[in-house]
This record gives structure tokens, C-alpha cells and sequence, in this order.
């Protein structure tokens, strides 16, 4: 039996999917009806609990051999996928995959990369077998900007010409539902790219292919993409993050690619032009 905590969000739900159109024996961790709704529409089992609350996880480890970790990014993630690893491991858990990013380490100026190394780390130290997922950015975070590509035909960032070897979140989830069903991926953190890298005025001109029209990508000061995701509600140290990651990417060092979706999978990564096919519909 796998367990799927965090199957609900963006790469989750696709993980979620993709297990049940193998077969493999699989509950879901949900939080409300309506989500747990649409898991027993796949012919999935679900299990109600919330990740913030220990004590409501321990039925749904019962009978539990491997497991799919991801949970909300937080200042407190790592302290929490810790938690849940050790859960696991009472549980008598065998297998545990994690989801966590490229760019995980203690030395990172970035929020989120810290509390990913954390959870990693402990991991590794859990006596469990593991496998580390660490996608690079999601293609599917073009989506946050699908209401402003609608309205202005154009979207936001300060990434410069920088490149950045962005991953389809469907690829992720092939990657993880491979290591949690097959034999041969214990021990091993996968860093998971797309097949190229590519500059977001390339993404803006193979997005205005697809869309017909002219969708332009404008860079913008850093402080300002604070500001704007701060005036969405955002929580300020998740802007400041993104904000430093953009800077990142912007320098160069997103670039890379790896085999990893191929090597696992047996099929090569999509690239952005598919993923643009495919979601046409969100930006029109």
C-alpha cells in the first residue's frame, strides 16, 4: 500500500493520477470532502488528516508500506517533513519518496531551500530507503499568470535573459510514481529537469504560437515583484524567496539539464511547446 500525503496540490494530483491509472494500491491524505471526492472518483482509497496535525496521520500509515511525501511550503517545512518522516518510520514504513527542489541546501539564502535540506537530511538519516525528488520550476507556474496573459497579454518576472531548464509537473510525477512502484530507486535523489533551457521571451513567443495572439515577457526590478506579490496576500519572506530565485536563474544558474526524466521513465521530458498546447485553454 502507498500513502500520498500532499496529493492534492500540483504535482501531487498528477502523482495521484498516475498511480491509479497503474493500478498500484494507493490512499490519499485528505483534508475535505470535496477533495476526497474526486480521489474516490480515480478508485482510490482515502484516508482524512492533516499534516499539520501528527495525531491525525497515524490511521491512514496503517498497513502502509511506502510512502509519497510533499507538504505546503513553509518557514517550518522541514521541521514538519521531519515530523512525518519519524511517523512514518514508527508506522514501519519501508520506502519514502519526497519531494523537495533543486537547489536544497542548508547554506541557501532562499527560505525554502533551507527547509528542504533539512527534511533531506533527516531523511537520510531515518534509517529508511528514500528517494529525493528535486524538480527545477515547474512549467505549471506559468498558470499563477494565465489571469494577466488574459488581460495584458503579457507576464512578469526578473529573470532577464537568464535561462532556466523548467520541468513539465507531469514528467515530476512520472519520476516519483517510477520510484514508488518499481525496484532500483532506493538510495537515489534525482534532479529533475526538462530537456532544454530556455529564456522567458522564448516561453512569451512559443506561448503566442499557440495562443494566436502577441504575449510579451517584461522584467521588472526584483523589489517590484515583491511588491506585487505581497499585494496579493502573499506572506513577505515566500515573496523575498521567489524574488531571490528569480535573481538566481536571472545569473545563469538555471540552465542545467539532466537525464533524470528519461533515464527513469523511459520517455523523453516535455517540452515547453507541449506544455503550451496542452493548457492553451487557461491563457485564452
Amino acid at each position: 500500500m502507498i500513502l500520498a500525503i500532499g496529493g492534492t496540490g500540483t504535482v501531487g494530483s498528477e502523482v495521484v493520477k498516475q498511480l491509479a491509472e497503474k493500478r498500484a494500491k494507493t490512499r490519499v491524505l485528505v483534508r475535505n470532502a470535496q477533495k476526497e471526492e474526486e480521489v474516490k472518483k480515480l478508485g482510490l482509497e482515502t484516508a482524512q488528516g492533516d499534516v499539520t496535525k501528527l495525531e491525525t496521520i497515524g490511521e491512514a500509515l496503517k498497513g502502509v508500506t511506502k510512502v509519497f511525501l510533499l507538504t505546503p511550503a513553509g518557514p517550518k517545512q522541514g521541521e514538519q517533513e521531519s515530523a512525518l518522516i519519524d511517523l512514518a518510520k514508527q508506522a514501519g514504513v519501508k520506502h519514502l519518496v519526497l519531494l523537495s527542489a533543486v537547489g536544497a541546501s542548508m547554506d541557501s539564502p532562499i527560505t525554502l531551500a533551507r527547509q528542504h535540506a533539512i527534511a533531506e537530511d533527516h531523511l537520510k538519516k531515518s534509517g529508511l530507503a528514500y528517494t529525493i525528488l528535486q524538480p527545477h520550476s515547474f512549467m505549471q507556474n506559468f498558470l499563477m499568470q494565465a489571469g494577466v496573459i488574459k488581460a495584458q497579454n503579457a507576464f512578469y518576472g526578473n529573470f532577464k535573459d537568464g535561462r532556466i531548464a523548467m520541468v513539465d509537473a507531469r514528467d515530476i510525477a512520472a519520476v516519483a510514481v517510477a520510484s514508488l512502484t518499481e525496484n532500483g530507486h532506493e538510495g537515489k535523489t534525482y534532479l529533475i529537469t526538462g530537456g532544454e533551457a530556455i529564456t522567458e521571451a522564448l516561453a512569451a513567443e512559443k506561448l503566442s504560437a499557440v495562443l494566436g495572439k502577441k504575449v510579451n515577457y517584461v522584467d521588472v526590478p526584483s523589489e517590484a515583484i515583491v511588491k506585487s506579490m505581497m499585494g496579493m496576500g502573499m506572506p513577505d519572506w515566500l515573496a523575498g524567496d521567489l524574488a531571490k530565485l528569480g535573481e538566481v536563474f536571472a545569473a545563469g544558474h538555471g540552465a542545467a539539464t539532466t537525464d533524470a526524466v528519461k533515464t527513469v521513465t523511459k520517455k523523453a521530458p516535455m517540452n515547453f511547446d507541449q506544455f503550451a498546447k496542452d493548457y492553451a485553454q487557461a491563457f485564452k
